[in-house]
């Protein structure tokens, strides 16, 4: 039976591909064998943020061994293949155990590594498809959803951790729920959203058979079964960087840096958090179990002697004993908190200087064709457009089918908060402009009402009328 081990954090599916965070309080590690069950590929990571990079995988031989007994090591790729059990992520590696290759629905950040499938020739990338490349799918037709996913109508109930099929699951049903992909004879079967069969040739890293009917090669298959990839778990210890500890003496880097920088740590905690401006530090890197850590990202204000702080966290060693045992390191992040004058009248100054910037940088949004190099629509019009051109089949299928458009415009991380965050209605843009002059966003909550009037529109024009937006703009002239 499938189990969601993870938590949705948000997930924004709107385009091409679905970006998600998801997180989980158990991270896993994954043992997956070869067809000839001569090579395994161990995926360790290091980060309950997934799908992500932020792990490492081991190549071995699973009959032969070194002197000590210990089976022989062949290569590490520098990256985990995250995979978690009954969700959407797949990995197998050849029967030479110089291929893997890695499927999932899902994509967490940009760049090559994060495509939706990644093929790799001894621990190198060597190729890299999109969803629709993949299984030869139009998004702007159909609905490309890498996996095919019967859950929801072949079980009784998913109220409880033991699910029970139907009395009326076809044996056909069974099949697609535990055998969606797999890897045989490093042949990948791959069945899609649409019941459709992509065949992948893993030894020689090429797509051989596309788009092929599943009942008509289900008699071939269906006796097959799968070797599953063995999955365990460990729980992730939620150490923030800020609280690492020196092993000398037990001083936190927060207070670390405080002293280095002659500046008063306030945390996110701390009452008057928003109160004062705050310098800020980002900082996020591995911890490993002597102590050292690694850093990945470090980034400071000005006001901060950045070499300083990057030489104080190298070269000191910190307490480790949060490392879970089940792993030699760990990912750590998020600085919460800030940084500012011990002297709460220079803090003062400090915040009504921040104010002022905050004011003029909110003035040169409202007249910027784009902000962080996404367009932003003048109108409502365009906002329709725009919605048009960059919406995918399966959101537009699926606004035109909707009973409450609220579901859409909710905080939960679907289309309403994409509108909000990255067309400036958060923050100050010309479309907020546009509905501000309208006398439209001004009232409690008025931000969800700009994103909330934009998607009701889109509905309207989705279902065929595409003259409703100049009704609504003679309804709602500027005030």
């Amino acid at each position: 039976m499938k189990k969601n081990y993870f938590i949705l954090f948000y997930s924004i599916f709107l385009f091409n591909n679905v970006y998600s965070q998801m997180s989980s309080e158990v991270v896993p590690i994954s043992e997956t064998y070869s067809s000839n069950g001569k090579f395994k590929l161990l995926s360790i990571s290091y980060d309950n943020e997934f799908p992500n990079l932020k792990g490492e995988s081991f190549v071995s031989y699973t009959q032969e061994y070194d002197s000590t007994g210990v089976r022989k090591k062949f290569y590490k790729v520098k990256r985990s293949f995250d995979i978690y059990e009954g969700n959407p992520f797949f990995t197998a590696i050849s029967n030479d155990g110089r291929k893997i290759i890695y499927l999932t629905n899902y994509i967490y950040e940009n760049g090559l590594e994060n495509k939706n499938i990644t093929y790799y020739i001894d621990g190198r990338l060597e190729k890299t498809y999109t969803t629709e490349e993949f299984i030869n799918c139009d998004k702007n037709k159909e609905k490309c959803n890498l996996f095919y996913d019967n859950q929801f109508q072949i079980f009784e109930s998913f109220n409880s951790t033991i699910k029970q099929y139907k009395k009326t699951v076809s044996e056909k049903d069974i099949f697609l729920d535990k055998s969606f992909v797999f890897n045989k004879n490093d042949t990948i079967y791959l069945i899609d959203s649409r019941k459709k069969i992509t065949l992948y040739d893993l030894d020689k890293g090429k797509i051989i058979g596309t788009k092929i009917d599943f009942d008509s090669i289900y008699p071939k298959i269906k006796n097959i079964e799968p070797i599953k990839s063995r999955i365990s778990y460990y729980k992730y210890p939620y150490k923030y960087v800020i609280d690492i500890q020196n092993s000398k003496d037990n001083e936190k880097l927060s207070a670390s840096i405080s002293k280095m920088a002659d500046l008063k740590f306030i945390s996110i905690n701390d009452s008057t958090f928003h109160k004062y401006k705050l310098f800020r530090i980002e900082l996020s890197g591995y911890m490993d179990r002597k102590g050292k850590f690694e850093i990945e990202n470090l980034e400071t204000d000005p006001v901060f002697n950045k070499k300083l702080i990057e030489d104080y966290i190298t070269t000191t060693t910190f307490k480790t004993d949060f490392i879970p045992r089940e792993v030699d390191k760990i990912h750590l992040k998020y600085f919460f908190g800030g940084y500012r004058s011990y002297d709460d009248k220079i803090a003062e100054k400090e915040t009504l200087k921040e104010k002022e910037r905050r004011k003029e940088e909110f003035k040169k949004r409202l007249t910027l064709e784009k902000i962080d190099n996404i367009y932003i629509p003048k109108n409502l019009y365009e906002c329709l457009t725009e919605l048009d051109r960059i919406l995918n089949f399966e959101i537009k299928k699926q606004l035109i089918e909707t009973k409450d458009s609220w579901e859409f415009n909710s905080h939960m991380g679907r289309l309403g908060m994409w509108i909000r965050n990255n067309w400036g209605i958060n923050g100050g843009s010309r479309l907020l402009k546009y509905f501000n002059d309208k006398s439209i966003g001004k009232e409690t909550s008025g931000n969800d009402v700009i994103s909330g009037t934009i998607i009701n529109q889109y509905i309207i024009w989705l279902k065929g009328d595409k003259n409703a937006w100049k009704i609504w703009e003679k309804q709602n002239p500027n005030k």
